[in-house]
């Protein structure tokens, strides 16, 4: 069985000790989202790494997965509930989700639609945040590059992004990248969404 931890960190720069002693350092890039290893060469497939920060909390997963795990990727991502309120998260709202994941959060969280958004957005980024290890293995033997967004992950439901009808350039990135699915695990901590996301291989 996978062996996993969750910390949390208060300053800017996050760091991952593996087994041995070895320490990566991350910090914040020009956006300032924090997932920027200074060696990713480093990290091999056996341990897989995902960073969030939001209002000034952080959090930091890793998992270690087993030889023949299905588990391809990992994803974390916090999202702000108040991010998604009023006219302004309207807004955004509809620039970000399509019809059919506008429908699902009316659908789940009528009363509280601010929540269900907060859900998924922390749900695609951290979907798109667990192609990142298979991505590293795509570009150790392949030259071509796989260009997607986070806007290319659509919800089917709470449990899992939709896996069989990604948008644009995504689907044809999972397929070249043997990803089947993402799974998505959510709860919800200080006021934030927060999602972690499995990729798992076909």
């Amino acid at each position: 069985m996978a062996e996993g931890s969750f910390e949390t960190a208060s300053d800017g720069i996050r760091s991952f000790a593996r087994e041995g002693g070895q320490v990566l350092q991350v910090a914040h890039d020009e956006r300032e989202a924090p997932a920027v290893l200074d060696d990713t060469d480093a990290l091999d497939d056996s341990v897989l790494v995902s960073f969030t920060d939001e209002h000034e909390a952080g959090l930091l997963a890793w998992i270690a997965r087993p030889c023949g795990n299905r588990v391809v990727g990992l994803g974390i991502d916090l999202a702000a509930v108040e991010d998604f309120a009023g006219e302004r998260g309207e807004r955004f709202n509809h620039l970000l989700f399509t019809e059919g994941e506008q429908q699902l959060v009316a659908e789940a969280w009528p009363h509280e639609p601010a929540r269900g958004y907060a859900f998924a957005f922390s749900a695609k980024e951290a979907a798109f945040k667990a192609c990142a290890a298979p991505l590293r293995s795509w570009y150790r033997t392949h030259s071509e590059e796989l260009l997607f967004d986070l806007r290319s992950f659509e919800l089917d439901g709470w449990d899992h992004e939709k896996g069989t009808a990604r948008r644009g350039e995504a689907q044809r990135a999972m397929n070249l990248m043997g990803i089947r699915t993402i799974e998505l695990h959510r709860l919800f901590w200080n006021d934030m969404a927060l999602t972690i996301a499995l990729a798992l291989q076909a």
